[in-house]
C-alpha cells in the first residue's frame, strides 16, 4: 500500500464534512457492536499467523471489527433524533464522495472508537485497486500490512486528520504474491472510507487517475 498527500481543496471540504459529523457522536450512546472485543486477539502476530495458515480457506473479509457503521440501529434512543441526522448527513457526504471519486464501489465506511480495530484478512474475495480515506481524531492509531513480495510487516502510522493510502488487494486467481494481509487498530476516534475499482486495466487507470486528482491543489 501506498500513501497520497491530499491537497484537493473540493475533496478535502467533503472530507471534513465527514469529519465534523463523526466527532459530533456521542459515543456512549451507540451499541451493538463488539465494545469487549481486545485488540491483541485479533491484531497480533499469532492471530495474523492462524490466518496465514488458513491459506485459501481464510474468507477474504475481517472476522472482527470493533467499530460500527452509521446507521440507526446502532444508537440507543437516548438522543436518537440527533443521531439519525448525524447518520444522514453523513451518508449524504460518503455518497459525494464515492461520486467524488468515481469508484466502482464503496467497500467500507466504518467508525472506530478508542480501542478500534479491524482484525487480519486480505480481502481476495474482493480484489480490485482501493482507495482508503483515513481520517484521526489525534493519530493515535496505525495500519499494517505484509508486503506480498518481501513479506515486510509495514506500519504506517495514521497522522491527526485526513490520510490516504492506496493499492491493489489480489485474489487468489493472481498468486499468492498479490494477497496483502492487513489490520488496522486506533486508540483515539477515527474513521474510514474505502472504495474499490475493478482490478481490470481500466480499473487501474482510473485508481491512477484518481490518485493525480487527490495530490492536485
Amino acid at each position: 500500500m501506498n500513501t497520497a498527500t491530499i491537497r484537493n481543496e473540493e475533496l478535502l471540504k467533503i472530507l471534513n464534512n465527514i469529519s465534523e459529523l463523526i466527532k459530533s457522536i456521542d459515543l456512549e450512546n451507540v451499541r451493538n457492536y463488539p465494545k469487549d472485543e481486545i485488540v491483541e486477539n485479533w491484531v497480533s502476530e499469532d492471530y495474523l499467523n492462524v490466518i496465514l495458515r488458513q491459506g485459501r480457506d481464510h474468507v477474504g473479509f475481517p472476522e472482527m471489527i470493533r467499530g460500527f457503521q452509521l446507521a440507526p440501529e446502532h444508537f440507543s434512543y437516548t438522543d436518537l433524533g440527533r443521531q439519525i441526522q448525524i447518520c444522514k448527513e453523513a451518508e449524504k457526504n460518503i455518497k459525494d464522495l464515492c461520486s467524488w471519486t468515481g469508484a466502482h464501489r464503496r467497500a467500507l465506511s466504518c467508525v472506530y472508537p478508542p480501542g478500534g480495530f479491524i482484525s487480519w484478512h486480505n480481502n481476495h474475495n474482493a480484489s480490485g485497486y482501493n482507495v482508503l480515506f483515513t481520517w484521526s481524531d489525534t493519530g493515535e492509531g496505525q495500519w499494517e500490512h505484509i508486503d506480498p513480495v518481501s513479506k515486510e510487516h509495514v506500519i504506517i502510522k495514521d497522522i491527526p486528520g485526513w490520510q490516504c493510502k492506496y493499492g491493489y488487494y489480489g485474489s487468489w486467481d493472481d498468486g499468492p504474491e498479490k494477497l496483502v494481509y492487513h489490520a488496522a487498530r486506533t486508540e483515539c476516534l477515527r474513521t474510514t472510507v474505502a472504495f474499490v475499482f475493478n482490478r481490470d486495466e481500466s480499473g487501474k487507470r482510473m485508481a491512477e487517475m484518481l490518485i493525480e486528482e487527490i495530490e492536485t491543489p
